[in-house]
């Protein structure tokens, strides 16, 4: 078992070690000069060829690509993910600021999509085909085909401006965080209801559960203490995934509420064609990818027994 979890942790380094340098060469190779961009903030309209070309050397941006990429990997190891070109902060301070608005953007979202994921599945199971059962279906529907951007606008036009309920804007206590948390929340939510409702249809009718109803169990009796435990790990491996795509949400959801963090910087970044933040942010996100697919395989092995047997051809 021990064995497993090392091979499995070694490659998922051996994943991280090929993104990012995927991403470095794609960066490096987007049109524009790094060197000129420093140059043109240092001086302005002055700046002329042999400065750029000094600042070039100074940031060895005319060494080849591979030791580019190990200069700057190393350098990130230890903490320092180089100057930002528009802001003109170290990028490990960016972290610190941001990081703790995404973390928190994050995790209310995951743990609203977990519990409206599981009610909304759970009371589908139990409604099995009825009126509610239905209902939940398209609600589902509506919730994985609705883009992010305008549950936002919707909620934001609803609660905030009609109503005045919540703010519009930035990070004012904790009722600032529920329109982000619902809007990131929805889709992958309703994703997982219908996850939970499909697994939960077809475990109950597998033999335990006719065991169950032999038993003289009722049908809720039989999903909550059979067949919901059963679902655990197809759960498990779609909630991760829908976790990490949560990342991609959290780039429109905090630009749209003015969270300032780490997905509003990156669009920042793009637009000001800071290329050095773009691979710091990029970076932070093949981390977090491939982090949270790891700990979600490694609960799953130590779940499901099964998982940690030896693979024998």
């Amino acid at each position: 078992m021990q064995r497993m979890f090392m091979r499995r942790t070694g490659l998922a380094v051996l994943l991280m070690l090929a993104a990012t340098a995927l991403t470095f060469a794609l960066v490096s190779a987007a049109p524009g000069n790094v060197a000129a961009l420093i140059a043109e903030r240092a001086a302005g309209p002055g700046a002329d060829g042999p400065m750029i070309a000094r600042i070039a050397e100074e940031l060895g941006l005319n060494d080849p690509l591979p030791v580019r990429y190990l200069r700057w990997l190393g350098a990130a190891l230890t903490g320092d993910f180089g100057i930002s070109l528009r802001t003109g902060k170290p990028m490990s301070e960016e972290f610190a600021t941001r990081i703790p608005k995404t973390l928190a953007l994050l995790a209310g979202g995951g743990v609203l999509a977990l519990l409206l994921s599981l009610v909304m599945g759970l009371a589908g199971a139990v409604s099995n085909g009825g009126v509610l059962d239905r209902l939940l279906h398209g609600v589902a529907l509506v919730g994985a085909s609705t883009p992010n951007f305008f549950v936002a606008a919707m909620l934001t036009i609803v609660f905030s401006v009609m109503l005045g309920w919540v703010p519009t804007f930035g990070v004012a206590g904790f009722t600032s965080w529920l329109l982000p948390w619902i809007t990131i929340a929805l889709f992958p939510g309703s994703v997982l209801s219908r996850v939970v409702r499909v697994n939960l249809q077809e475990a109950m009718s597998r033999p335990f559960a006719t065991t169950g109803f032999a038993k003289g169990l009722t049908r809720r009796a039989v999903l909550f203490r059979e067949a919901l435990p059963n679902i655990l790990i197809p759960y498990m491996t779609t909630f991760g995934a829908q976790f990490t795509l949560m990342m991609i949400g959290a780039i429109v959801v905090e630009r749209v509420f003015g969270l300032n963090g780490i997905g509003a910087f990156f669009i920042e970044a793009i637009r000001f064609r800071d290329f050095i933040g773009m691979q710091a942010v990029l970076l932070l996100f093949v981390v977090f990818f491939v982090s949270v697919n790891l700990i979600v395989d490694i609960a799953a092995m130590l779940a499901d027994p099964r998982l940690r047997r030896p693979r024998r051809a």
